[in-house]
């Protein structure tokens, strides 16, 4: 059996579609946000050390600290926005996109 697929059943597969990723974009953690102002404030009071990479042994990098503290209950996901509002928390600091 053949079947026939109209353009309004195209269409509306489209449109279901389409708002689907628009309410799961507006609900994602706005990750850039958050770890970008925070790392902002910790380099102006100095707090932030040299890149993983600078070193001679390889170290573990920032998103492999989310990860790990998510993993340990510390998080409660592996973004970096809740790796900016638990060092923003931790220091005392009130940042907007963190909250």
């Amino acid at each position: 059996m053949r079947r026939v697929v109209t353009a309004t059943g195209v269409s509306g597969v489209v449109v279901a579609a389409l708002l689907v990723s628009a309410a799961a974009a507006a609900a994602a953690p706005a990750d850039g946000s958050c770890w970008g102002q925070a790392s902002a404030l910790f380099a102006q009071e100095g707090h932030m050390g040299e890149h993983a990479s600078d070193f001679e042994t390889p170290r573990a990098g920032l998103r492999n600290l989310a990860r790990s503290l998510y993993e340990t209950s510390v998080l409660e996901d592996d973004s970096m926005q809740a790796l900016g509002a638990f060092v923003a928390d931790a220091e005392g600091y009130a940042i907007e996109a963190c909250e």
